[in-house]
């Protein structure tokens, strides 16, 4: 294995596997509300942003705090949003990109479905209660989300499990409605978007998953 692990799937060492990954909307906010709030959260982000923009070239902490003073909302909103695309949304999208430069497969999700907890929104792990159908364990969800929509993430994934791919046919789809997840690919960098009443397809310039020019390239320092 290459001491940089990108490599690996940059060289089509790992083409022949498929992937089936993605990212939550709001993945930082489970730790803003497992810290304790945004006063603790705040002081811990401060401190890890000082220490990964220091590994930074000048040009490159510049776009990183310019990415920063666009985010808008509370004090704990711009540490959120950084560490979201460092730590989770740059990774997926740098994943889906080399494995499918490289020839191998990947079907990546964005998942949207907010908890009923203050603050907690769509963070990090919100998926896995409807996943491993567990709708009593809302210490993160603050709720059971829809059934129908929880029953359709579980059959894509043993479909996925199955066949290699997650798509559904009307008569496999729960709520009798085909679902196609395109593989992801260079031009329209498609997604497969987890609303939770409206599982559809769509290009990732249509929900920002990753700002390319500002944090992108942030793989490149922290990613597996």
């Amino acid at each position: 294995m290459p001491r940089n692990p990108w490599e690996a799937v940059a060289n089509g060492e790992v083409k022949d596997i498929t992937y089936l990954h993605g990212v939550n909307k709001d993945e930082m906010n489970f730790f803003l509300v497992g810290m304790g709030g945004p006063e603790p959260f705040n002081e811990w982000a401060a401190a890890r942003k000082e220490m990964k923009l220091a590994t930074l070239t000048v040009e490159e902490k510049a776009l990183v705090e310019n990415f920063c003073k666009d985010v808008k909302g509370d004090s704990y909103e711009p540490y959120c949003k950084l560490f979201s695309q460092l730590m989770f949304n740059a990774p997926c999208m740098r994943l889906s990109e080399e494995q499918t430069k490289a020839g191998g497969k990947s079907f990546t999700y964005y998942f949207t479905v907010e908890s009923a907890l203050p603050m907690m929104k769509s963070a990090h792990g919100m998926a896995l209660a409807s996943l491993f159908k567990h709708p009593e364990l809302d210490g993160d969800t603050g709720r059971p989300f829809d059934e129908t929509f929880s029953k359709t993430m579980r059959k894509m994934w043993v479909q996925f499990a199955k066949t290699g791919n997650p798509s559904l046919t009307a008569e496999l789809s729960p709520d009798g409605k085909a679902k196609q997840w395109p593989l992801y690919d260079l031009k329209d960098k498609q997604v497969m978007v987890f609303d939770e009443f409206n599982i559809h397809p769509e290009k990732e310039s249509q929900r920002k998953i990753v700002d390319w020019n500002r944090t992108y390239f942030l793989a490149n320092y922290y990613g597996f």
